[in-house]
């Protein structure tokens, strides 16, 4: 049976290479760790059993057959790796001598030769490799797939108004074949073997391992959520705008910093400079009258003098002023005033420029006649305003 266990094996391995197909994706991983609920799955199947005990090949194949049952209930982990738990058993068919049974003739070299029928079962966790998804990579849609386990627990046997019962531990390991009908349900084909201790069938004869092998059929119904899921490729984020925003406030930042240093330092050599006195003259010209006699456009002496004092305070001013003839309206025409005015204003321009020396870029003359009276009496109009 070993042997048959070991072919299977090879045979599944070569199995799994022919369904590998190509992808432009890894079969491979990295998987999403599925949650609690996820993946779990149902089985139930039935077949026949062979016990492998001191006697048993005495008899044929055939009569050594017995019914076996198994219901197993398990996660998937990963793709590749599962847990199940797994109650296996129902009857077992074999020879035992010197114990009440069905007495066995025509056995040769052995007396006492009884046919024996005792029940058992197994109830045990198996750790699930599924090879096909670690050697062909991850495929949901993979038709057959290859899933040799292992496990122990406990095993049980007992026959019929027989003491006492036979209480073991069992290691089990084995293949299953899961064919895949849908996305909920596999076919099922296990091959299973289970290895006690020989006093498991009531006979102790040395200290050596007893063999139950098994072969059942059936079906497994997975559980929502089925099924398998990668992680997203991860979005690398552009930061490359924020980053050049960034940096320029940075250099905004920093030429502010600059600056608001420089301002104080400015500020605090201004405090620390000694106190410094500044002298600055400025010119005070009060408008400047020359009064005419009447019918008059000569300066007298009087005038000249005044005038001259005045004309060195335009010089250091700088400043621009306007020479205003006037007459007045009691006495002569408009003509006649007109002229009066104009040689008035012309008198004091010819004094201002050639006898004191005012440029005449800082003088302008202006004649109205007697359409300008600056006072309120005649004698007073006669004049020349400086300003």
């Amino acid at each position: 049976m070993k042997k048959i266990l070991t072919l299977v094996l090879l045979l599944s391995t070569v199995a799994t290479f022919a369904q590998t197909g190509a992808t432009t994706e890894s079969k491979y991983g990295p998987f999403l760790t599925n949650k609690f609920f996820d993946n779990w799955f149902l089985s139930a199947g039935g077949g026949v059993q062979v016990f492998f005990g001191e006697f048993d090949g005495e008899l044929g194949l055939g009569e050594r057959l017995a019914p076996a049952v198994d219901v197993s209930l398990g996660k998937w982990i990963t793709p590749a790796i599962g847990l199940r738990g797994q109650f296996a058993g129902l009857n077992v068919k074999g020879a035992v001598m010197g114990l009440q049974g069905k007495y066995r003739e025509g056995t040769t070299g052995i007396t006492n030769l009884y046919e024996e029928n005792f029940s058992m079962f197994n109830l045990h966790g198996d750790l699930l490799w599924n090879i096909s998804n670690t050697i062909a990579g991850y495929n949901p849609s993979r038709f057959w797939s290859f899933v040799p386990f292992a496990g122990v627990g406990y095993s049980r046997s007992w026959k019929a108004d027989v003491d006492p019962v036979v209480k073991e531990v069992g290691f089990s390991t084995g293949l299953l074949n899961k064919l895949r009908l849908s996305d909920a349900v596999d076919l099922n084909l296990e091959l299973r073997a289970l290895l006690v201790n020989e006093r498991f069938d009531g006979l102790e004869i040395g200290e050596g391992i007893e063999e139950l092998t098994s072969a059942t059929i059936g079906f497994t119904y997975n559980f929502k959520k089925r099924g398998f899921d990668r992680p997203e490729k991860p979005i690398v984020p552009d930061y490359t705008p924020y980053t050049s925003k960034i940096s320029d406030l940075e250099k905004q930042i920093a030429a502010s910093d600059a600056a608001a240093k420089k301002l104080a330092a400015d500020l605090s050599a201004e405090k620390n400079k000694k106190p410094q006195t500044i002298t600055k003259t400025e010119y005070l010209v009060s408008p400047f009258a020359v009064w005419f006699p009447i019918n008059g456009t000569k300066l007298t002496d009087m005038n000249l003098i005044n005038l001259g004092n005045f004309a060195e305070s335009i010089k250091k001013s700088g400043n621009k002023f306007k020479i205003l003839g006037s007459a007045d309206k009691a006495t002569g025409t408009k003509k006649i005033n007109q002229k009066l005015s104009e040689g008035r204003a012309n008198a004091v321009y010819d004094a201002l420029v050639n006898k004191f020396g005012v440029n005449p870029s800082q003088l302008e003359v202006i004649a109205k006649g007697d359409e300008n009276e600056p006072f309120d009496k005649p004698i007073l109009n006669r004049v020349v305003i400086l300003e």
